[in-house]
């Protein structure tokens, strides 16, 4: 009571004090607006992004809801870059366009409005991505007027004139007949049905189109090309077929056997703990086409993706708001055509790769992520294998026996994080080990190599994980190899080729049990810079993420099966 009362009267003699008293009982009031004003604040929602997939220079119109009616301090971020004010035509609360930037990248776009931010979704740069060319009816027919060579061997440069190609190349592609089961060689009479029905086109992944004009076209014989036609295809009209030779005096391919898997996988996401709203992309890998593999159906993807086909990878992307939310599933199912591999090499036909196309030679004669070309050990090691060889399909085969004889194949995969160069010392290594340490020594002694990785199938339908060997030959292709399977792995193995041992067969040959997921490493770069990637380094596809999720994302747990065969016919 003392003491009030003698507050009571200083506040009655002193305007001072009643003065210093008003303003804390504002300074409150203030605080309170304040905060009640920050929790109540409209918070930035996108609802749609028109069109999802763009380039730079196109007009993007972001759909939502509590934007503001100007944008002042306001911003658009692509993948953790945020615009500058020469990039937004417009800005109102509900609709925002803007004009996406020479350096835009792909990645989650959020809107920011006074410190609060939207949940982010997902764009893509079309320049990384296949978009199915829309259908016109005012086509002007492309028109090949002659061919630089009508004779060619694989991988050797064709110069096509004419007309009509585009001035770019976009999704446009060339493509020459491919033989799949002597359909080609053993028809009594060739028709263009037959001819075109049986193609192979040439390949960004092989670096095969060097130059595209609307006059001119240069581009490699492909991997997997048949005597027959060539064709352009600009994905709206097709050209008349020319005749075309493919030589081989480095020896023959053929496509047989042809079966077509019916290919399921799953993978989950769950006890996702966050602090705010927690964003998970998956990168869910995707059976790769190839002359072997020349044909790939989406026919069940649950829920539906962000991205279908991105990458070489579907993208799901999900959003977290809360603790221990229920469990996502994401289920992808495939149809996938695989032929069993035969080839015919002729060795002293095998050319010089200073003659070959040295981007392809340059690309896959380098170390990476995965092989360990340059280490010293591998160095060493090759240079003792080979010798003084010179052939490569000679010192191929030299590596491929030495591993043989001198390595042997556990029956249990190792750890994720065990390194393959244990092999070297060891002796002992599984079928992950014996693929990296081939491509090392393969790459370190000249040889353009890949790491296939994908699944093996038994004769009763059983799955696992499994890597392969593939190597560039000049004039010739790309000629596989498994050397696991030539060290007898043990899984349920098919009937072993007639009157050839596993050890020879597997050594230039491939039977159609194998689906492959990825050819090499996938190099993959997270949509945001500050987002927590996984990667999974001994799995079914080699790639260098496989779930990102946003920096507020504290933990949770995910699961990936092993992809099964539900059918083959």
């Amino acid at each position: 009571m003392e003491y009030s009362g003698k507050f009571s009267y200083l506040f009655r003699k002193y305007t001072q004090v009643r003065v210093a008293c008003f303003l804390v009982v504002a300074a409150i009031a203030v605080s309170i607006f304040l905060i009640v004003g920050i929790r109540n604040k409209p918070v930035p929602e996108i609802e749609a992004i028109v069109p999802p997939v763009g380039s730079p220079g196109d007009v993007i119109v972001i759909k939502g809801k509590n934007f503001g009616e100007a944008r002042d301090m306001s911003y658009v971020e692509f993948a953790g870059s945020k615009l500058t004010a020469s990039s937004y035509i417009s800005w109102d609360n509900d609709t925002i366009k803007l004009v996406l930037p020479s350096n835009i990248q792909d990645g989650l776009v959020v809107v920011g409005v006074n410190n609060q931010r939207s949940k982010p979704a997902l764009f893509a740069n079309e320049v990384d991505i296949p978009v199915p060319v829309t259908q016109s009816f005012q086509t002007t027919k492309p028109v090949i007027s002659s061919l630089s060579s009508s004779k060619l061997g694989v991988g050797s440069l064709l110069t096509i004139y004419g007309n009509n190609f585009g001035t770019s190349r976009g999704q446009s592609k060339v493509c020459f007949t491919c033989d799949y089961d002597q359909a080609v060689s053993e028809a009594s009479f060739l028709t263009n049905t037959i001819l075109t029905s049986n193609i192979v086109c040439a390949s960004d992944f092989d670096e095969d189109y060097e130059y595209w004009t609307n006059n001119e076209i240069r581009v490699r014989v492909p991997d997997g090309a048949y005597t027959g036609v060539v064709f352009v295809d600009t994905g709206r009209e097709k050209s008349d077929t020319v005749e075309f030779t493919v030589t081989a005096s480095a020896g023959t391919k053929s496509y047989n056997g042809k079966k077509i898997y019916l290919v399921q996988y799953s993978a989950d996401v769950s006890d996702v703990m966050t602090s705010d709203v927690s964003t998970i992309i998956l990168r869910c890998p995707v059976p790769v086409t190839s002359p072997w593999q020349p044909a790939l159906e989406f026919t069940e993807i649950m829920p539906v993706p962000v991205l279908q086909n991105y990458q070489n990878c579907i993208i799901h992307q999900i959003t977290k708001n809360r603790n221990n939310s229920p469990k996502s599933v994401f289920r992808q199912t495939f149809a996938v055509s695989v032929c069993e591999i035969n080839t015919d090499v002729k060795v002293s036909g095998v050319g010089a790769y200073k003659n070959m196309n040295q981007a392809l030679y340059e690309k896959y004669t380098k170390a990476d992520e995965v092989v360990v070309s340059g280490a010293n050990e591998i160095l060493a090691l090759a240079a003792e294998i080979t010798g003084k060889e010179s052939n490569a399909y000679r010192k191929a085969q030299m590596i491929y026996k030495y591993m043989l004889e001198h390595f042997s194949l556990l029956e249990k995969l190792r750890n994720n994080d065990a390194d393959p160069l244990e092999l070297l010392k060891s002796g002992q290594g599984d079928a992950y080990d014996y693929a990296v340490i081939f491509a090392s020594l393969a790459r370190a002694s000249g040889i353009p190599a890949l790491i296939d990785s994908g699944i093996l199938i038994g004769q009763d339908l059983t799955t696992q994980a499994h890597w392969w060997n593939e190597i560039y030959l000049a004039g010739f292709g790309w000629l596989p190899l498994d050397a696991a399977l030539g060290d007898d792995l043990e899984y349920k193995r098919w009937p072993d080729p007639d009157n050839m041992t596993a050890a020879d067969y597997y050594f230039g040959n491939l039977d159609s049990h194998h689906i492959v997921f990825s050819r090499g490493y996938n190099e993959i770069k997270p949509f945001a810079q500050d987002n927590k990637t996984v990667k999974y380094p001994k799995s079914f596809a080699l790639q260098s993420i496989w779930e990102e999720a946003s920096s507020n994302t504290a933990k949770y747990s995910s699961y990936w099966s092993v992809p099964s065969i539900k059918g083959v016919y």
